[in-house]
């Protein structure tokens, strides 16, 4: 019985753990696609900076309710006075509202959470 026990947590486990996978690939293709995020025109995912910052690290920079609400709405989020939007703007020398080429439609709450996802593998 222990055994059958075991073999379901680990199951359970197992396929847990899938959907963070498939999130984070999914977070990829918004990343990555035109139609969707087109994060990529503006910023890469190694410590590089094309327009916008490097990605690499952005979840251990910032914390997880920032890094939603930036992707939710950019220009909203620069505008505040939260303490990790006045770190950034001395980190990157800027205090003008960025021009943001995020996709034209709000993104779904699972497709912030997806790309959320994606940034948290971009560890160097």
């Amino acid at each position: 019985m222990k055994i059958l026990f075991y073999v379901g947590a680990s199951l359970f486990y197992l396929l847990g753990a899938f959907p963070t996978w498939a999130d984070a690939a999914k977070g990829e293709e918004i990343f990555n696609s035109m139609q969707e995020g087109d994060c990529k025109s503006c910023h890469r995912v190694d410590g590089g900076r094309l327009v916008g910052p490097g990605l690499a690290n952005v979840t251990q920079r910032h914390s997880k309710e920032w890094i939603l609400e930036f992707l939710k709405d950019p220009q909203s989020t620069w505008k505040s006075e939260h303490p990790e939007t006045i770190e950034l703007k001395k980190r990157v020398r800027k205090t003008r509202v960025p021009f943001t080429a995020c996709k034209k439609n709000p993104m779904t709450s699972e497709q912030l959470q997806d790309l959320f996802d994606y940034l948290s593998t971009l560890e160097k």
